[in-house]
């Protein structure tokens, strides 16, 4: 059951990363329009049992991937697989255009986006066009996350 979880969620990110989301009824400020070819590079956090199966599926459909895990092993792993590997999440997101997060718990998930390192460290300025966080935690946290999100700015892309 959990596999075939895995198999749907893993097809939904793929459709989300490879569709336009300027049409998305969701999608409410004008200025962050987004499509296809704006996810050249997707960043991961948590290579955890979940995470790196979903980090794996990405590499297997192609995308140019930034990695970070607290595991030192988990990071050799995929050092040694070729993929670019970052200390910070910080230095995750200033090489991405996505960032998925893919963490244990709510404490987790703030440390990585306001934590001193996190991703949300960049000022008021974010390389990152979007951020998907699939970490199982409470809706106060990702109301705060959102809030976090929206007060900061997109960088030009070049």
């Amino acid at each position: 059951m959990a596999m075939m979880k895995m198999k749907i969620y893993g097809y939904r990110l793929r459709a989300l990363l490879s569709t336009s989301l300027s049409s998305s009824p969701f999608h409410s400020v004008p200025s962050r329009t987004f499509s296809s070819s704006s996810f050249e590079n997707v960043g991961f956090i948590g290579l955890g049992k979940m995470g790196s199966r979903m980090a794996n599926n990405l590499l297997k459909a192609g995308y140019k991937m930034t990695v970070h895990d607290v595991n030192c092993n988990v990071m050799k792993k995929y050092s040694d697989m070729g993929v670019s590997t970052k200390q910070t999440p910080f230095e995750v997101a200033e090489a991405s255009d996505v960032v998925i997060t893919m963490l244990p718990s709510s404490s987790h998930v703030l440390n990585v986006y306001n934590g001193p390192d996190g991703l949300l460290q960049g000022g008021d300025l974010l390389t990152p066009q979007l951020f998907i966080d699939s970490s199982t935690i409470d809706p106060q946290t990702s109301r705060k996350l959102a809030v976090s999100v929206s007060n900061c700015i997109l960088k030009e892309k070049k």
